[in-house]
């Protein structure tokens, strides 16, 4: 064979290949990171917005009930209490300054006996937070001075319920 017929059989033998005139891939410029597109800062000002709120409410939450905080550990305070009548007395002025504290709009000082065990039942809701026997054991061991055993763990844990749940309009 001849180089004519060579040529003839491959054209390109001589010459390059037309895939070696092709440039590269050229790739696009890498996406920025900044700035970013208006939903972003839409969402950040959500979350910011959310997460400043919640703050707030938390924060006015606490301040709000710090008074049950404060009752709860002059309560806890009590156990140390010797005498039945003083821990009676002390339990039942603890008990009307979280009523005072938490209904001022109301005439709570002036209550005393059924009327005060009445607001007592009626300002835990529908579950009234005290039973009959312990409340009553309380109000005797409190204004006599011969009082007859209390129970007192059963008086702290319904204190304790009824420092927690009572409501008010005004707290």
């Amino acid at each position: 064979m001849n180089a004519n017929n060579l040529a003839a059989l491959n054209p390109t033998a001589g010459q390059s290949s037309p895939l070696d005139q092709l440039a590269d891939i050229h790739l696009p410029p890498p996406v920025a990171s900044f700035p970013w597109a208006p939903g972003w800062w839409l969402v950040i000002a959500a979350i910011i917005f959310v997460t400043l709120a919640a703050v707030l409410y938390l924060r006015h939450y606490r301040r709000k009930n710090a008074f049950r905080r404060a009752a709860l550990a002059e309560l806890f305070a009590l156990k140390a209490v010797e005498n039945n009548q003083e821990f009676a007395q002390q339990l039942n002025q603890l008990l009307r300054r979280v009523a005072l504290h938490s209904y001022a709009n109301k005439n709570i000082a002036g209550l005393s006996g059924d009327k005060w065990t009445d607001f007592l039942y009626r300002s835990c809701g529908d579950k009234p937070a005290f039973t009959d026997t312990a409340m009553e054991a309380m109000l005797n061991a409190a204004y006599q001075s011969a009082a007859q055993s209390l129970p007192r763990d059963v008086l702290i844990a319904e204190s304790t319920v009824w420092i927690k749940r009572h409501r008010s309009h005004h707290v």
